[in-house]
């Protein structure tokens, strides 16, 4: 297994340093001191590079059916990129047709993103739970009609084999692992060529600026749209990350996150191969029922970086507090802990820190990052260790901020050469996807942690498209909201949405996390969401977290709930992070019964 020494040095961070400009009209305009330099390089250039550099180091890994290990090599990786980028071009492949990819995370995967990205072909990476979710197909419709993509690679034309029902998949060349009928085999385009001088011809031919891939949003407020995502973007995004954190020296890692979406694709997979690392494709998730797999690959690869969502941190917490050997197995080589999406909440945070402590005698830094798909994807990061939640650091360098006074936060708009320039056939959300100056509208809200101290950061304070107005017109904040309830309820909730749109009050959708929730009870029960002691607990923490707040953002009552959030009712993303508008939806029996003026079952009045 590819692994190196054990790593003992804290990151080097950049200064917490800010610029801060202020309008007239109350407006701010924030940007890093520290200069970006020119991105005149693609991903795709790091390929040959580590090959002639170190061509024996694993780039890639996989569990196979026997439970080991299938790896690729750097010099293995350019070589099978090479074969593969030809057999595309024998296929009449030609720059700017499209490539779409149904799969998750694969060995083959890989090969075959950076074959196309090298010839000029634009990637398309998909949720296979469009293809295999109850629902999907809907929504894979609508991404290949904008698509159209001349070739749809899947690792099982079989298990993908539902995807030929729409006419504009139907009508590409497909690819398979499998080679199931009607698809071209994935090993016959790996196979040695002869001469590689239509690949090499074709890569040159690549400009920085060109669409490298494009990117669906998870459709949480609305259609998935197709973000392109240009060479120039994905590098300057990469250039930025290391500019405030230094990168490990071939980093090993072990991660879940789908290449679908901008973090798992374009910071992890990519920033494996700018390092010249090692990528260990985790096949667990953070979930009850996958996590075990996790724990599996952390234990026998000891990685030197960590990224995840804070549900995963919660499940790591609870199995390193009852097996410190596991933990010390899983931690010996870390160097740095990193979370996106959801807000992590004080509990976690801390019990990350007193485990790294107390069993590698080391305080790993837990670090925070805030980017969208359209900024492929950094615009923040917490280049220190964070120590409260809902941090998100302040600007990468490159970019400018505009921060808009709205009521108690600020609206906040980017502009930098990692911004798309644009949606894939839709130039009417691309003109209003940008302001008058040209800075992207996020459609996020953010706050200072410290207003007379802009060097401490920024905090996230919630999405416009989920904030609410109650019944009175007052708006309810539901980033800040929700953070604090999880706060005040130390652990024992996981996660919470929060209704009351056009109401008098405020309600709680709220999951337990287990293994908190049980601590709180002497004899717990089995069914703790009806536990009187974790119910009686949950309704105290509430009620004092209501005399330190408006009226506004009380909560009124709360239902535990016993089903996890839904990935196919889109409850929860591919990326683990629950989705409050479709919650809202799929339980609008219990958000009515939360308003209910008859005692109802299960619903706790505060």
């Amino acid at each position: 297994m590819g692994s190196s020494s054990m790593s003992t040095n804290a990151p080097v961070f950049a200064p917490k340093e800010v610029s801060l400009q202020r309008r007239s009209d109350g407006t701010l305009i924030l940007s890093s001191p520290i200069e970006l330099g020119e991105c005149d390089w693609r991903i795709t250039d790091f390929l040959p590079k580590w090959a002639k550099a170190a061509p024996d180091r694993i780039f890639l890994a996989q569990r196979n059916s026997s439970g080991g290990w299938d790896e690729v090599t750097y010099s293995q990786a350019w070589s099978l990129v090479q074969a593969v980028g030809q057999s595309l071009i024998e296929m009449d492949a030609k720059p700017s047709d499209n490539l779409a990819i149904l799969s998750g995370n694969s060995i083959e995967n890989a090969v075959m993103s950076f074959a196309a990205m090298s010839i000029g072909v634009v990637l398309a990476p998909v949720s296979p739970n469009y293809t295999l979710m109850p629902g999907g197909l809907a929504r894979l419709k609508d991404i290949a009609e904008v698509l159209r993509p001349k070739f749809v690679f899947v690792q099982s034309g079989r298990e993908f084999s539902a995807a030929r029902s729409i006419p504009e998949l139907k009508a590409a060349t497909w690819i398979s692992v499998d080679g199931a009928p009607e698809t071209v085999r994935y090993s016959d385009l790996t196979e040695k060529r002869s001469s590689y001088q239509g690949f090499e011809g074709a890569s040159r031919s690549v400009s920085c600026d060109s669409v490298a891939k494009v990117l669906f949003t998870s459709g949480s407020t609305g259609l998935p749209k197709g973000v392109l995502n240009t060479h120039r973007m994905m590098a300057s995004s990469l250039q930025m990350g290391s500019l405030l954190v230094a990168p490990s020296e071939a980093p090993v890692q072990v991660e879940w996150m789908p290449w679908h979406h901008t973090m798992g694709s374009n910071v992890i997979l990519h920033g494996i191969l700018k390092n010249g690392g090692t990528l260990y494709i985790d096949d667990g998730r953070p979930m009850p029922q996958l996590f075990h797999k996790t724990l599996l690959n952390l234990q026998e690869v000891s990685p030197t970086a960590m990224f995840n969502v804070p549900a995963g941190y919660n499940s790591l917490c609870d199995a390193i507090e009852k097996d410190s050997e596991l933990g010390a197995r899983i931690l010996k080589r870390l160097d740095r802990i990193s979370y996106a999406g959801a807000a992590i909440s004080q509990n976690t945070l801390e019990r990350l820190y007193r485990l790294t402590s107390s069993i590698t005698g080391r305080r790993i830094p837990v670090m925070s990052g805030y980017g969208t798909t359209e900024t492929a994807p950094t615009i923040s990061t917490t280049h220190w260790a964070t120590d409260r939640p809902g941090e998100i650091g302040l600007p990468a360098p490159g970019l400018q901020l505009k921060l808009l006074p709205v009521s108690d936060t600020y609206e906040v708009r980017v502009k930098g050469p990692n911004v798309t320039p644009g949606y894939l056939g839709r130039p009417d959300l691309t003109e209003q996807a940008f302001d008058e100056e040209g800075f992207y509208r996020i459609g996020d809200t953010v706050s200072f942690m410290d207003p007379e101290k802009p060097e401490s950061g920024l905090r996230f304070t919630g999405r416009i498209s989920e904030n609410f107005k109650l019944a009175n017109g007052t708006w309810v904040s539901i980033g800040n909201m929700r953070a604090a309830i999880l706060a005040a309820t130390r652990g024992v909730l996981s996660d919470v949405v929060i209704a009351g749109e056009n109401r008098e009050h405020c309600g709680l959708l709220c999951w337990l996390n287990p293994t908190e929730a049980a601590r709180i009870s002497p004899q717990p029960s089995s069914d703790l969401t009806s536990d009187p002691v974790v119910v009686q607990f949950l309704k105290g923490r509430l009620q004092e977290y209501n005399r330190t707040v408006g009226s506004s953002e009380s909560a009124h009552s709360f239902v535990l709930l016993k089903e996890p959030p839904s990935i196919a009712a889109g409850e929860i993303t591919d990326k683990a992070y629950v989705n409050q508008r479709a919650v809202l939806k799929c339980r609008s029996d219990q958000v009515e019964s939360l308003y209910c003026s008859a005692p109802t079952p299960g619903v706790i009045r505060v």
